[in-house]
């Protein structure tokens, strides 16, 4: 009979050990690991949120580039000497309107925006692109002809825009049309402006 009862008493605390559960140690290891988790979640979650973000941007400076060029191709006397095509955006009032400048010059500077040379250009791909760590040209406003601007978008997002116009053949009126944009300010402060590199855009316009 004692060995009996020693043996229930075994089972019994064995049952409480079973029973006892997690320690304050392995639930606040439990709780490390899974803040640990979270973590790492929530910066893959950023990650992806800032990369939609930028290709949202990247997608809204290419359309910009297509829509400047289409309008430029539309021009019926480009490049005339002095001559302008007037573009509007969404902004209200006196800076809604640019005198966009449509004169070219001969290569390799042309007219406008500076050019990456094979001097100056980072990398082989870049010549011919806009430099954008060169200063601004002239910004077109409704006063004032000017080759680069201040495009403000429907939503509020607003963009630089540089171009620049080259004469390819002066005799047959055939030019070079080079336009890049980057966004510079988002409607309201509420997104965050992510640095990417300029979209840029060219085509031949006779």
């Amino acid at each position: 009979m004692a060995k009996s009862r020693n043996h229930r008493s075994e089972n019994a605390c064995a049952r409480k050990i079973r029973e006892r559960g997690f320690s304050i140690l392995e639930l606040m290891i439990a709780m490390a690991v899974l803040a640990i988790g979270m973590t790492g979640a929530m910066g893959m979650l950023l990650a992806g949120i800032q990369s939609d973000v930028r290709n949202k941007n990247d997608t809204a400076a290419v359309v910009l580039d297509q829509e400047i060029l289409e309008q430029f191709a539309a021009y019926q006397n480009y490049p005339a000497a002095g001559g302008f095509i007037t573009i509007n955006d969404c902004s209200t009032g006196a800076t809604q309107q640019h005198e966009a400048g449509a004169a070219g010059l001969a290569a390799p500077l042309g007219n406008g925006a500076t050019l990456y040379t094979a001097a100056t250009a980072p990398f082989p791909a870049n010549v011919g692109d806009i430099n954008w760590t060169a200063a601004a040209p002239a910004f077109a406003t409704s006063g004032t002809v000017g080759y680069a601007m201040k495009y403000q978008t429907c939503n509020g997002d607003t963009y630089e825009v540089r171009w620049n116009v080259m004469m390819v053949d002066a005799e047959s009126n055939i030019a070079e049309l080079t336009v890049s944009s980057r966004q510079t300010a988002s409607a309201g402060n509420h997104v965050p402006t992510l640095f990417s590199l300029p979209t840029t855009l060219r085509t031949i316009i006779d």
